[in-house]
């Protein structure tokens, strides 16, 4: 580099962080005699400004916090500063924002800047390749399926923007974008789990839930069980889920012979077994026999998605349908519902990056599931998801889809 780019890229991170910390909510809340930090949400961004100030304070707040990575950026690449340290000055003013030196380093949340940042890469990509227009259109689903569903801003970011990074490493691998890209989502993502975990968002009463909520919320972690038969061979995968079923099975058998022990199971390990579990083998043991059979006989690339419509969609279709499912359809709701077919589609867009199949078969596995689970009145769901889902798709790839 020359000179003169050395010195602008030295000055312009500065630059950055300087600009990102001049705070407009902060200031006009000092002009009018109010810290917004003391005050309301004790946030100091647009949200916050606009319950304590008004509207005709929070617009130019909000402007400008959403511009001014942006703003940073384009003064920089105008005057010549390498395009590294341009964008890097464009992530300083997200913790300029965050991080003010003349308050005490407590600013605000950085969303709207990073937010702001974010769509300018989205315009960069789309110059690149048309593809992300299609991804955008499929995003937009996604916010339509989850915003009637929560109606929570801090859950639909963290439900859209992951594939959205997740597209952008596999759509443009090596692009120099991508490291200040993800920084930009790694951030919002952070703060909204950080507001959805604080603001206490998702909220279950339901006591069947409560009881036995660590069995619903590690239940994506059997996803390690595709893993190994992805890397090493069905032979692995079946004798691991084989032999975990075969402890599940036992413990059953065992609950089911002495009454005294199936009481004390019950009341002593509730994660595992539920009440109507008494005298049923648990769900945990149904789950890993339909995994195991769904392996054995079925071809991997089919095993591997109906394995993974399982695991997955059974636990948004819970976790949503039981925190905000107001409308009842059969025994499940239609939030839940929704929410195992907004899942389905975030599973199936991974899977066909991953596998050698078939679009078509996927969507057939994924419109499948959610109506195959709602149907399942009477029968476990863990066997008939994994199984129907399973068949039709194996029908679909027989068919020469």
């Amino acid at each position: 580099m020359e000179t003169s780019q050395i010195i602008l890229a030295i000055i312009f991170p500065v630059v950055g962080y300087l600009v990102g910390s001049i705070n407009p909510g902060y200031l006009l809340g000092k002009m009018k005699g109010i810290d917004i930090r003391e005050e309301g949400t004790k946030n100091a961004g647009t949200s916050n400004t606009y319950h304590l100030l008004g509207l005709k304070y929070a617009v130019p707040t909000a402007f400008y916090d959403t511009f001014k990575g942006l703003l940073v950026i384009f003064i920089a690449t105008i005057v010549g500063t390498p395009q590294f340290f341009a964008l890097l000055s464009g992530i300083l003013a997200i913790v300029g924002h965050v991080f003010p030196f003349y308050m005490n380093f407590k600013g605000g949340q950085g969303v709207a800047t990073a937010t702001g940042m974010m769509l300018f890469y989205i315009v960069a990509y789309l110059t690149l390749n048309i593809n992300l227009l299609y991804f955008l259109i499929f995003e937009m689903i996604l916010v339509g399926i989850f915003t009637y569903i929560t109606r929570r801003g801090t859950l639909l970011a963290l439900i859209v923007i992951p594939p959205f990074g997740y597209f952008i490493w596999v759509t443009y691998p090596g692009n120099p974008f991508n490291l200040f890209l993800w920084i930009i989502l790694a951030q919002i993502i952070s703060i909204n789990v950080y507001n959805v975990i604080t603001m206490k968002v998702i909220q279950i009463t339901d006591e069947n839930f409560t009881g036995h909520k660590w069995r619903v919320i590690t239940r994506p972690l059997s996803i390690l069980f595709v893993v190994f038969y992805v890397i090493y061979s069905q032979i692995i995968a079946l004798l691991i889920i084989g032999c975990v079923a075969i402890i599940f099975i036992l413990l059953d058998i065992i609950r089911f012979l002495h009454k005294q022990t199936n009481v004390v199971l019950h009341e002593k390990a509730k994660a595992l077994f539920r009440k109507n579990e008494f005298q049923r083998f648990s769900s945990m043991s149904v789950f890993l026999v339909a995994f195991f059979v769904t392996i054995l006989v079925f071809p991997k690339e089919i095993a591997i998605a109906a394995s993974t419509f399982l695991i997955f969609g059974d636990t948004f279709g819970k976790v949503f349908g039981l925190a905000f499912g107001k409308h009842k359809i059969l025994n499940k709701t239609v939030e839940g519902t929704l929410a195992y077919y907004g899942c389905m589609m975030i599973c199936g867009y991974v899977l066909y990056t991953l596998l050698n199949v078939s679009p078509w078969i996927l969507i057939f596995g994924g419109l499948s599931a959610p109506l195959i689970e709602l149907f399942s009145m009477g029968i476990n769901d863990n066997i008939t998801v994994p199984l129907f889902s399973g068949a039709i798709m194996y029908v679909a790839f027989l068919g020469g889809l």
